[in-house]
């Protein structure tokens, strides 16, 4: 920032005009004052959040481009003299030629007879008193007045306008009794600014105005000045009043100071926290617009540091807040995504894997965090939506499921009658298919009430075990049989390919369980010694085979799965 300020100054400095930059320079400096304030806070900071030995005392580091600052300042105050220099020379000087001119203005009322003449002559002289510029400020009332005297005394000397100088006598008088009559409605004035102003204004008026009748020159003169030096005692008093209280304003400024540096040192975490202390800071601005002028040097460094800290709070605050959006925003993207997961379960019909899933989702939803205030209940919304809308078709589900579950459990009653009257014909290739048909019939009828559930495939199993025995095939291919029809069933049902993958991964899950078994029982193997080990270990060897054959069978139940 004091990079682009310099710039700024070193453009300024190539104004040939100096007097044209002199408030542009005010304000560089202003705001050079401002940054530095904000690096003494900031150094402030850093020092105060370190630890250092007892006694050492915080020491600012002014910035390398001050001096930079400093060398413009030279350049530019060398020059400001070296204007004023020639200013005071030219006021000089016009005052040099106005006093020539003004004799000039006494000759031609003396000594010249001839009025056009005369006439001709004063215009003359008053455009070159026109275009003389200023005089001395010690010496300008000085002159005009003589001018004014001088210019009144030619009109009343030239007979010949006489007639037309008595009509803007009138005039004259007349505006400057309207002004006195404004001038004095100064008095019911209370802002003493607007009374300074009006005073200034009035002055100048009354200036351009003109001469006005001899009798009532001199009381309408008394009677604006004396008004104007009433309004000039109020306001030198006002100022001398201020001037007065001006150091106890100054205390007033370092304590709403002290009071920002407070607030800055303060770490704040919550949306609640920036905005309760930033209505403090407000307050504080507030104050400070009505803590009255204090001495011109100390104001103007005052209300830089001021300024300073209050802008780099609100520095702090609009960073804060940038990351704090980005938070909301990765907590909306989380949350968007929760939604999308949900609305893939919704018209899932298989219920536990659905159900358990949706439970997850809405565990981690807790977890995510809160997205942006503007967001989050819409958020929410579309997400309870998305979950009511699973748990209700759940709901009207398993509400009817009772007595469908009924009819279940008599068809599967009916199956395992029929399947008790089925005769094993010896024809292994149709009692095969027929068991299969039956098989199939079993598995598409579902569920059934649960306290039934196990009795009744003890005794589906039990039968159809029987049968198997009596075409003497092996149990692998009858279990290998009915999976295949299980697939088949799955294939066709609602969310088959889900349902598939699912099938697959409890099954991989069993296989890695099992192999986990037998490990345990061939190192249970190695511990069993002494009388007695040998019954034990042919237990366990029963058991590993009776492992690897689950295990054999879950592999080629998982390569007949495609998913």
């Amino acid at each position: 920032m004091k990079s682009q300020l310099l710039e700024h100054f070193e453009q300024l400095q190539q104004t040939e005009d100096i007097m044209s930059i002199r408030e542009a320079v005010r304000e560089l400096q202003n705001e050079w004052k401002s940054e530095s304030a904000k690096e003494r806070q900031i150094q402030r900071e850093v020092f105060d959040s370190l630890e250092h030995p007892e006694g050492t005392e915080f020491e600012f580091i002014p910035n390398e481009l001050d001096e930079k600052l400093n060398e413009f300042m030279k350049a530019y105050r060398l020059r400001m003299d070296e204007h004023g220099k020639k200013l005071a020379a030219e006021r000089l000087q016009n005052l040099e030629l106005k006093t020539n001119l003004l004799g000039e203005f006494e000759k031609v009322i003396k000594e010249e007879q001839i009025v056009g003449k005369a006439f001709s002559s004063w215009n003359s002289l008053k455009e070159k008193w026109a275009a003389v510029g200023d005089v001395p400020g010690d010496k300008y009332h000085d002159l005009n007045d003589r001018y004014h005297k001088l210019a009144q005394e030619f009109f009343y000397n030239i007979n010949i306008y006489r007639t037309l100088q008595e009509h803007d006598l009138k005039i004259n008088q007349k505006k400057k009794e309207e002004l006195i009559e404004r001038a004095k409605e100064i008095a019911e004035i209370k802002s003493i600014n607007e009374v300074e102003l009006l005073m200034k204004t009035y002055q100048r008026e009354w200036m351009e105005i003109g001469p006005s009748a001899r009798d009532s020159y001199k009381e309408l003169g008394d009677t604006f000045f004396g008004l104007m030096r009433v309004a000039y005692s109020r306001v030198n008093g006002h100022y001398e009043e201020l001037r007065a209280h001006s150091e106890e304003n100054l205390q007033r400024k370092k304590e709403l100071v002290d009071k920002m540096k407070n607030v800055l040192s303060m770490e704040f975490t919550t949306i609640s926290a920036w905005n309760k202390y930033t209505q403090d800071v407000l307050a504080l601005q507030e104050d400070w617009r009505h803590s009255g002028f204090a001495p011109k040097k100390e104001n103007e460094e005052i209300w830089s540091e001021f300024r300073g800290l209050c802008d780099l709070f609100f520095t702090k605050k609009k960073t804060w807040f940038e990351s704090k959006k980005m938070g909301y925003k990765e907590c909306r993207d989380k949350k968007e995504a929760l939604i999308a997961m949900t609305k893939e379960y919704q018209e899932s019909e298989d219920w536990k894997t659905a159900t358990e899933a949706m439970k997850k989702l809405q565990e981690e939803w807790k977890t995510v965090g809160q997205a942006d205030p503007r967001d989050e209940q819409k958020l929410w919304y579309r997400f309870r939506s998305a979950c009511d809308v699973f748990f209700q078709k759940k709901k009207e589900h398993f509400a009817g499921m009772v007595g469908e579950q009924e009819q279940n459990l008599a068809l599967k009653e009916a199956v395992i009658a029929e399947l008790e009257q089925l005769e094993i014909t010896g024809n292994k290739g149709t009692d095969l298919g027929r068991l299969k048909e039956v098989g199939i019939r079993w598995m598409n009828i579902g569920f059934i009430p649960r306290e039934k559930m196990k009795e009744v495939n003890d005794r589906y199993n039990k039968i159809m075990d029987s049968k198997y025995q009596k075409l003497n095939v092996e149990r692998t291919e009858k279990v290998m049989g009915e999976f295949r029809s299980r697939l088949e069933h799955i294939r066709g049902g609602t969310d088959g390919k889900y349902k598939m993958r699912n099938e697959k991964q409890n099954l991989s899950e069993k296989m890695d369980e099992l192999i986990r078994e037998r490990r345990q029982y061939e190192n249970n193997m190695s511990i069993f010694k002494g009388a007695g080990a040998e019954a034990l270990k042919k237990d366990i060897e029963k058991k590993i085979k009776a492992t690897e054959r689950e295990i054999e069978e879950l592999k080629k139940k998982i390569q007949l799965i495609e998913v």
